[in-house]
């Protein structure tokens, strides 16, 4: 048997948090062999380095020392969309932060062998299909990934992870929340895929389904290596006793000759439960059987909470669903024009922007002149904070970050009003002002210290230490804003407190225009890396051991959503809770996918955010001539909007699509 994937001499250990006292986690390898047909078992016990070995195997650690190689290759040389088309990788544990189907769930397993988009094409729909019969889930395809007990979610990442079509399959306790029946088959899958080609190195705490379905069993301790070898030579009761103590026997099956491991009870280790007060065990009822269970069954045991099929994004549900957002966007564009404290007439009016010199415009036409930026202004920020609020959520996997979430619209702002207070600081370079320019510098700066902080942690990037940072920065942040304020005179404070509450008041395309120098790089550096976000969302682990760079990913999100928020936070100061409860309502729309997810909510936060200014130009408040702030008016509106959303669409489908 061919050797698919080796590890010499290796060594790890994780870096030292600066305050703690402890030694580091050493972990120590000398020889390790992945074979093509062959189970390889990784017993021990807990906290012995299995897992930490693992991911060294597939690539997402880097060793200290050592050399592990993927047939003739060194493993740390290759790409990670290389390692992804031959080696694929189960974590213990993938939650789905929001509602995806088994079927997406199983198809985003195909990320390797995809380009571009990555729609899925005849070939991949057959092989997640056959996939999730042979694990024995195709009757779960169409549910909420969340809603399935943990058995089943481990067959449906199993399936996942066998859907990539590896030669070397990684996993970590495969088994996991499985009952006796289903571990049986799945073990008798892995050894049956183990027989068309594939090696397999899995960890696993069960010793005796170790022992009966493993070809070779290496036994760790303490991040050492003890034994390995044929199951009979390693798994001695010498060994298992050396291993977990003294209270364990090793029998032989006396069919087989396999190995049993069962524990010795002793007197004092009786439950004072007697028999006669254990309960019984509950009848099982035909969901958690799996015997027979049809779509109308799901529905009369668990309501019809289970929505509409969903079906995987193809390209023709891509493209209906961008063409009514962009539809709506266009007609919303158009009739926000009508809209205003002084009532126009629009088509006149355009015929005279069109046919006529600006000399001989008519009031109504000028009026208009001055209102279309206006309304552009609306939807390139809707755009951009809608599309970075979105695309933070994917990668902090967190339903609440946005701009705002992360100090990064805080800081772009403090820079903005530093220009906009002390004028010495004021230039113009081209179409790009000082105030865009010191808002991006700013947020860069904002980007820079969140990356430094999350860098300082032993184990990688802290997500929470990370939304913690953010917090902090937009407070420091703030109280930078207010001692400028403080600092400024009267009438430059008066004009501050205004852009402070968020509006567009624009008066011409020169606003607009300088924008898109950052907008347009920005809002394409977040739509490029739609399809990896998709996969980081489900944990960086699994998304790296599918090709996915992720921390090349998270740089060009987080340099995309600083120069999108600083373009249009520059021009209409900070609009609060677009980034947040856009991306939410549209997932109720279209589903979860963020390739679909992240151009339909630039689409949807633009149209919202033009008819939101629209409402406002139109409030007027404190007398003629004083108009609605926008932020002000996206902030009393969202906040309910949003409750209702959890409260009232959230009891009734999840994900739904629009387009079948």
């Amino acid at each position: 048997m061919s050797i698919l994937l080796q590890a010499h001499d290796l060594r790890f250990a994780y870096p030292a948090a600066p305050s703690s006292a402890c030694h580091n986690f050493l972990f120590s390898v000398d020889l390790i062999e992945v074979r093509a047909g062959e189970v390889h078992a990784l017993v021990g016990p807990n906290g012995c380095g299995k897992s930490t070995l693992l991911r060294l195997m597939a690539g997402i650690l880097q060793p200290s020392a050592g050399i592990i190689r993927l047939e003739d290759q060194i493993l740390h040389k290759l790409s990670r969309i290389e390692i992804a088309h031959q080696v694929s990788f189960l974590p213990q544990q993938v939650i789905s932060l929001f509602p995806v189907t088994v079927l997406e769930m199983v198809l985003m397993g195909r990320h390797p062998l995809n380009r571009g988009l990555g729609l899925p094409s005849l070939r991949d729909l057959h092989a997640v299909e056959s996939t999730l019969q042979r694990m024995g889930v195709e009757m779960l395809r169409d549910r909420d990934f969340n809603s399935l007990s943990g058995g089943e979610r481990q067959r449906v990442l199993l399936a996942a992870a066998l859907a990539q079509e590896p030669r070397v399959i990684l996993l970590d306790e495969p088994t996991n929340a499985l009952d006796i029946h289903h571990q049986v088959e799945v073990l008798h899958l892995l050894h049956v895929e183990a027989r068309r080609g594939a090696g397999i190195l899995m960890v696993t705490h069960d010793l005796t389904m170790a022992g009966h379905f493993a070809d070779k069993i290496t036994l760790m301790q303490s991040g050492r290596m003890i034994s390995t070898g044929a199951v009979q030579e390693v798994l001695t009761e010498d060994q298992v006793r050396r291993l977990y103590g003294q209270h364990l026997r090793l029998m032989k099956n006396p069919e087989s000759g396999l190995p049993l491991v069962v524990p010795v009870r002793t007197p004092s280790s009786k439950s004072p439960v007697s028999e006669k007060s254990a309960t019984k065990p509950p009848i099982p009822s035909p969901l958690a059987m799996n015997i027979g269970v049809t779509n109308s069954d799901l529905r009369r045991e668990h309501g019809e909470w289970l929505g509409e099929v969903q079906q995987p994004l193809s390209l023709r549900r891509y493209l209906c669903h961008l063409a009514l957002f962009a539809v709506l966007c266009v007609v919303a564009f158009v009739g926000v024009l009508w809209f205003g404290s002084e009532k126009i007439d629009v088509l006149h009016s355009l015929h005279e922007i069109v046919f006529s010199p600006a000399e001989s415009w008519s009031v109504s036409t000028q009026i208009l002149a001055i209102r279309i930026p206006r309304v552009a202004m609306g939807l390139l920020a809707g755009i951009a904070l809608s599309g970075v609020g979105a695309a933070f959520q994917s990668m902090l996997r967190n339903p609440l970050a946005e701009p705002y979430t992360l100090g990064i619209a805080t800081s772009a702002s403090l820079g903005a009003v530093l220009v906009l207070s002390f004028p010495v600081f004021s230039f113009q370079l081209g179409p790009v002002s000082g105030v865009q320019t010191s808002a991006f510098a700013f947020s860069i700066a904002s980007v820079w210290i969140l990356w430094r902080v999350t860098q300082r942690s032993p184990f990688g990037r802290n997500l929470v230490d990370l939304l913690l940072a953010g917090i902090t920065l937009g407070l420091i942040g703030s109280a930078f804003i207010m001692l400028v304020r403080f600092m400024a005179n009267p009438l430059t404070a008066r004009a501050m407190d205004q852009w402070m509450v968020g509006g567009i008041e624009v008066t011409g395309w020169r606003d607009p225009l300088s924008c898109l120098v950052f907008f347009i790089p920005g809002v394409l550096l977040l739509l490029l890396s739609s399809r990896d976000l998709s996969q980081i969302e489900l944990g960086e682990d699994l998304a790296l051991s599918r090709g996915v760079e992720v921390e090349q990913v998270q740089r060009r999100v987080f340099v995309g959503g600083s120069l999108a928020t600083a373009a249009v936070v520059a021009v209409t100061g900070p609009v609060g809770f677009v980034g947040l409860i856009i991306p939410h309502l549209v997932r109720r729309l279209v589903g979860s996918d963020l390739r679909l997810v992240l151009p339909c909510s630039m689409l949807v936060g633009g149209t919202l955010l033009m008819c939101a200014d629209a409402g406002a130009r139109s409030w007027s408040v404190g007398g003629r001539g004083s108009e609605l702030p926008v932020g002000i008016l996206t902030s009393l509106i969202g906040g309910p909007v949003f409750l209702f959303l959890l409260f009232r669409i959230g009891k009734g489908k999840q994900g739904a699509s629009i387009f079948p």
